[in-house]
């Protein structure tokens, strides 16, 4: 199989496990939004988002313990590698549970809540720590199913664990549950998903084992220096979307921060789909830096700018375009609407960062980590600046703006370290990648907006019509003008491969 073609099924299928998720996360905040009031959504997105905010961490830490077990030459070193990473989680999920107890109940006491609500977070926040301490070690499991190549397997147990965490969280909410359990159960995504690829590994069988015995200081030493600054840049990106939360509760309300819930979990559709490029694109572009071969180097970079771009920015366009009428058919209210201009904004700098998560995948694999962190801090402190000065004013539309802001007046430094490291000039990359995207995303703003003015777009039938109608419009477009031959046949013999049934590839 190509490189092209193995990075092209590998991405999709990690895109695709990307938006089972987030579709599994728009469920439960639908139902959410239309069983709790403004006030209990607006606790389950503040619990929900500090315990995501660590979840993201822990995430990009794992990128070290796969790659420890995947470069492994025995199986001693392996099952050193996988027990070391295993101790390692073990002490994190414990550390992290006690913070996520305590600042739950640390919150509940500042943010104004009535008395039995403020109860509730608090015995919330103590579920959420528990799990979180149980869950975090289970999820070894699933990396040691990624390091032996069985990406297949592990993206389906983690779609299994999804189900199993949308019917566990909407049958509570659908039960009248208090809404304790409904926090617990909305942290029980590693737990459950760690459960499901220990399941698998059991019956498929894993080159390595648990041996507490080979855990090592040097092990644990390679793996938290691998995992630094990964972690830190991740740390650093997803603590806007936490400290926004935070900002809009202390000064607006758990009200506000319940309309902006919609915007948020719209925009962070994106940011996955933005993240899962960096699974493929990272060990690719590391293996031809070592190989020497800046051609294929640089023509990675192009083609995955190119092909994010085409697939974020038709998305980032019709969000902004018709997001008062997504949230209000979304969530089921017309108060939603209101938060229509806060989500136009949060999906605008996608329009630039849409190849963000392929320079971030270039930057790492050619040891420019720090530059990438430096990046994200900046980013993270002019967020957090911005916010502080603008909500009290602008409310959801000033944290709005502090997310975006930051990204759009950064986006020159990131595209210049990036371009330092990699061999393309900033006028190929303009004319290869943003061109295309660009110039199709104006015809759809277009069109949008005049259908908009045109139909009525209030239920959702229409609005999904012309929502997907646009977005096929817009890919059909870009694979006839802009792909070349090469590109087709690529994209034909990918669509192609499932139904000829290749196995995932495995050591």
């Amino acid at each position: 199989m190509s490189d092209a073609r193995r990075l092209a099924t590998g991405s999709l299928a990690q895109q695709a496990a990307q938006v089972t998720g987030l579709l599994a996360m728009f469920l439960v905040i639908t139902v959410l939004a239309r069983r709790l009031t403004l006030a209990e959504l607006g606790v389950f997105g503040l619990l929900n988002a500090l315990a995501g905010y660590l979840l993201i961490i822990q995430n990009a830490a794992a990128g070290a313990a796969v790659r420890e077990m995947a470069s492994s030459t025995d199986e001693r070193s392996g099952s050193a590698a996988f027990s070391s990473a295993a101790a390692i989680y073990l002490a994190a999920g414990a550390a992290s549970g006690l913070l996520l107890a305590v600042l739950g109940v640390g919150l509940a006491g500042v943010i104004d809540l009535p008395d039995e609500l403020a109860r509730q977070a608090r015995l919330g926040a103590l579920a959420v720590g528990a799990i979180t301490l149980v869950g975090w070690p289970v999820t070894v499991y699933r990396d040691a199913l990624r390091a032996d190549g069985r990406f297949v397997l592990a993206a389906g147990a983690e779609v299994v664990a999804l189900l199993a965490y949308v019917t566990l969280v909407v049958g509570l909410a659908f039960d009248d549950a208090p809404l304790w359990a409904i926090l617990g159960a909305g942290a029980s995504i590693p737990l459950l998903a760690g459960i499901a690829c220990a399941l698998v590994a059991a019956v498929v069988g894993l080159p390595w084992r648990l041996r507490p015995s080979l855990v090592s200081r040097a092990t644990g030493r390679r793996l938290l220096g691998l995992a630094g600054y990964i972690s830190l840049t991740e740390a650093a990106s997803a603590a806007v979307y936490v400290v926004s939360r935070l900002i809009l509760g202390i000064f607006k309300s758990a009200t506000t921060v319940g309309l902006f819930e919609g915007p948020i979990r719209a925009h962070n559709l994106i940011r996955a789909l933005n993240a899962a490029i960096t699974v493929t694109v990272l060990p690719t572009a590391a293996r031809y830096d070592a190989e020497g071969d800046e051609r294929r180097l640089g023509e990675l970079f192009l083609r995955g700018s190119r092909y994010m771009l085409a697939l974020i920015v038709p998305i980032a366009v019709t969000g902004m375009v018709l997001a008062p009428q997504i949230l209000e058919v979304w969530l089921d209210g017309a108060k939603f609407r209101e938060a229509g201009t806060a989500m136009a904004i949060l999906m605008s700098h996608w329009l630039l960062s849409g190849m963000s998560g392929v320079a971030a995948a270039m930057l790492v694999a050619l040891g420019s980590a720090r530059d990438l962190a430096r990046w994200a801090l900046m980013v993270a402190g002019g967020s957090v600046a911005l916010a502080l000065a603008l909500t009290p004013a602008l409310g959801l539309d000033g944290v709005a703006l502090a997310t975006a802001v930051p990204y759009f007046v950064l986006f020159p430094y990131l595209l210049t370290i990036t371009l330092r490291s990699v061999p393309v000039s900033a006028g190929e990359l303009a004319r290869r990648a943003f061109l295309p995207a660009w110039a199709l995303g104006a015809v759809l703003a277009g069109a949008l907006l005049v259908a908009r003015g045109a139909l009525d777009l209030d239920a959702a039938g229409p609005l999904i019509a012309v929502a997907l109608g646009g977005l096929a419009a817009y890919w059909a477009l870009y694979a006839a003008i802009w792909l070349d031959r090469g590109e087709r046949s690529l994209a034909r013999q990918v669509a192609a491969a499932p139904l000829r049934g290749r196995a995932d590839g495995h050591r």
